[in-house]
């Protein structure tokens, strides 16, 4: 507010400043044509145009006054537009009159200025200034202005009547007569410059007066002078009179709305305009292409309100709420409500939709597909589908190796394996006997200590990656999650064994070797290789434990790809034999930590 003040009294200084210049110039003006012999003053006040101000003419003057009030007009719109400011900063939404803003800014292309070209109809009169050029054996070249008789006064050729014509018969007319009159000559007529026209306006505009306008100027041009329509004036009923009669209605919605800009008489010096108060106004919101405060006519309704805020918003609802001014709610539908009559001071609010915008998830597809990479999907996208999109599997492909990890599933193996871990070191940190000191310090229990707290998960879940069965079943195809990563192993014909074994490695395939065939091929178990607890991981991620009393009788399939890992037995391990207690808690953690990765 400080700064409005600022603004405010420094326009006022400025005003006072160039009033007075202004009115000590006038008084100087005066004093000297006063001063000057009548004969000499009546050369000044002359109505005929001497040729020497022709390059003059053609230019209107910037005076004090008019960039005066060019300059309030400046400081009225940053005052209106920091209030608009501090009120949205504030929450303060006030809805406005449909069309009021189209007059809020100096605009420049309502200044006055001289045109060039001036429509057809325009009708010539007293100060208009006209240009004629001769071609022929009497060569003219001068601007001459319509006197206060109606005529032209070209001393080569004589004196024409054109005043009340329109523009281009006046042409017409000036012509035939120089035809008529001199054979072989012709002749060109420009109008150089309008004369200025005084309009009556009066009625709801915010400072009705008599406006000075240049020739050429619509009812637009009035309006924007005299600050616009104010509150409560119609924008839908402004009467344009002349000698006392109606001659058009205007209607500045066919302006701001359908865009014509054609008036069906222009303005004329001594016209009257008249804005007429509004009727009836009714607001719109919601789901609404332009939400305002709109003025209807005595034969208009729901569906013409409609058309004026440009049709409804695409996250509308088929109905609407009315509310009138007396407070009373009632909702129709869309249908019903286009031919409703609606009355002043009803209020319209069109429910919309939430808009909910669409989650797009990522992930990663590699291996053994034709075009592998990062694919984005929509929610319930399911894993073959993204195969698909990913143009299938590859000739090598092998889908029963297929795995899919996913971020959740990791977060759940971490956060199961910490709290396994953190039990563990709990309880050999607070039992003290002595066969609890003797792990505690066992280098060989700190070796896997370490191993355990380095693991690393990425969370593979179970998931089938058959073509043939999803047909079959598609309750059985997976639905993907955000930043899942899907891996499509080529096929193998190798059988890895690794854990406690004398000679880990990959060994080839065949259908007709079993679990103790693989083992013994990889040089039997080890020292300390826990005989009880052998795991069978198959390429699909599915694991079964078996124990070595039992290799013979073992119904597990091993398939290509498959992982045979032998786990060691803690309680074997050197300084910890002793401690049948403890051996079982880390073998456990031992084993669920080796399957993991031998999963992953």
């Amino acid at each position: 507010m400080h700064n409005l003040k600022i603004v405010f009294f420094k326009t006022l200084f400025l005003v006072t400043l160039f009033s007075s210049s202004l009115l000590n110039a006038q008084e100087m003006n005066a004093s000297f044509l006063n001063s000057l012999p009548t004969s000499i003053q009546k050369d000044f006040l002359n109505d005929e145009i001497d040729d020497s101000l022709e390059d003059n003419y053609n230019e209107r003057p910037d005076t004090r006054i008019k960039k005066i009030e060019s300059g309030i007009d400046d400081i009225r719109s940053q005052l209106s537009s920091m209030e608009s400011q501090m009120n949205r900063e504030k929450g303060i939404e006030t809805t406005r009159v449909f069309g009021s803003n189209f007059f809020d800014s100096y605009q420049t292309s309502f200044a006055p200025i001289n045109e060039k070209n001036f429509a057809s109809d325009y009708v010539i009169d007293v100060g208009d200034l006209l240009s004629v050029q001769t071609v022929g054996e009497t060569s003219i070249k001068r601007k001459v202005n319509v006197t206060r008789d109606g005529t032209i006064n070209i001393p080569e050729l004589g004196i024409i009547q054109v005043a009340g014509l329109p523009y281009e018969d006046a042409i017409d007319k000036i012509k035939k007569y120089v035809s008529n009159k001199f054979l072989g000559l012709e002749i060109y007529v420009n109008l150089e410059v309008a004369r200025d026209m005084s309009v009556l306006l009066i009625g709801n505009a915010y400072n009705p007066g008599i406006y000075t306008l240049p020739g050429g100027s619509n009812i637009l041009s009035l309006l924007h002078a005299a600050g616009g329509i104010s509150e409560g004036g119609s924008f839908r009923s402004i009467l344009h009179k002349r000698n006392n009669k109606v001659i058009q209605e205007i209607d500045l919605y066919d302006i701001l709305i359908s865009g014509n800009l054609l008036f069906a008489s222009p303005l004329r010096s001594g016209d009257s305009v008249i804005v007429q108060p509004a009727k009836r106004l009714v607001l719109v919101s919601g789901g609404i292409n332009i939400p305002a405060l709109y003025e209807l006519k005595d034969d208009e309704k729901f569906n013409d309100l409609i058309n004026f805020a440009q049709g409804y918003s695409l996250s509308s609802k088929n109905k609407a709420v009315i509310t009138s001014a007396q407070g009373d709610n009632y909702e129709l539908s869309r249908k019903l409500s286009e031919s409703h009559i609606l009355r002043h001071g009803d209020s319209v609010m069109i429910p919309m939709y939430e808009p909910m915008p669409e989650t797009i998830y990522t992930l990663s597809i590699s291996g053994g597909v034709k075009k592998p990479g990062v694919y984005s999907f929509k929610k319930g996208a399911t894993l073959h589908e993204m195969i698909a999109i990913a143009g299938g599997f590859s000739e090598t492909a092998y889908p029963f190796g297929g795995a899919l990890y996913r971020k959740k599933a990791a977060e759940i193996q971490r956060d199961s394996f910490e709290k396994s871990y953190s039990q563990l070191i709990n309880f050999l940190a607070t039992n003290t006997s002595r066969g609890s000191a003797v792990i505690t310090n066992s280098q060989n229990l700190q070796v896997v200590l370490a191993e355990l707290r380095a693991a690393k998960f990425k969370g593979r879940i179970s998931a089938e990656f058959s073509s043939r069965k999803i047909a079959e079943d598609p309750s059985l195809d997976t639905v993907l999650a955000d930043q899942d990563e899907i891996h499509i192993p080529e096929f193998t014909s190798d059988v890895y064994v690794s854990g406690d074994i004398l000679n880990p490695g990959g060994r080839r395939y065949d259908s007709e070797l079993d679990l103790y065939d693989y083992i013994n091929q990889s040089g039997g178990l080890s020292r300390f290789a826990d005989s009880e607890r052998i795991i069978i991981i198959k390429p699909n991620g599915d694991a079964d434990v078996v124990k070595a009393s039992r290799l013979f009788s073992s119904s597990s399939t091993i398939y290509p790809g498959s992982t045979i890992f032998v786990p060691k037995e803690i309680g074997k391990l050197e300084g910890i034999s002793y401690v049948a207690t403890l051996a079982p808690i880390v073998s456990s953690l031992a084993l669920s930590l080796a399957s993991l990765n031998s999963i992953n």
